[in-house]
């Protein structure tokens, strides 16, 4: 699997806001787990985006895409339509479970910095 972390940085500070979203995840594996007040404002902030993005076609298109095949078995069509259940039913359990399974040791993690080029 795979994961997508994005942050707005000038190209000076690119490389340390790389470091600050790898430390912040190794910290909530580590040293200073999920709190229930982190999650509930994880969910407002979640459900407040797909709401929004609900009225683009390309947001419709990355939610159906891979529902029919063999290769993402648990992916149907009630992963659209109970997203917000979905959403609502996580525990901080569920994020630490996944956190740990994450692969975030730098052997197994993969990072990259893009860059906005502006047309000339």
């Amino acid at each position: 699997g795979w994961f997508l972390v994005t942050v707005t940085a000038s190209k000076e500070k690119a490389q340390a806001a790389l470091e600050a979203c790898k430390e912040t995840l190794e910290a909530m594996q580590m040293s200073n787990p999920i709190s229930p007040d982190n999650l509930e404002s994880a969910k407002r902030v979640v459900l407040n985006r797909h709401e929004g993005e609900l009225r683009t076609s390309q947001y419709w298109a990355t939610m159906m895409s891979g529902i029919q095949e063999e290769s993402v078995p648990l992916k149907g069509p009630l992963s659209v339509t109970d997203f917000h259940a979905v959403i609502e039913s996580m525990t901080t359990r569920d994020l630490q479970l996944t956190l740990d399974c994450m692969g975030l040791d730098d052997a197994e993690l993969y990072t990259a910095i893009g860059k906005t080029v502006q047309p000339e």
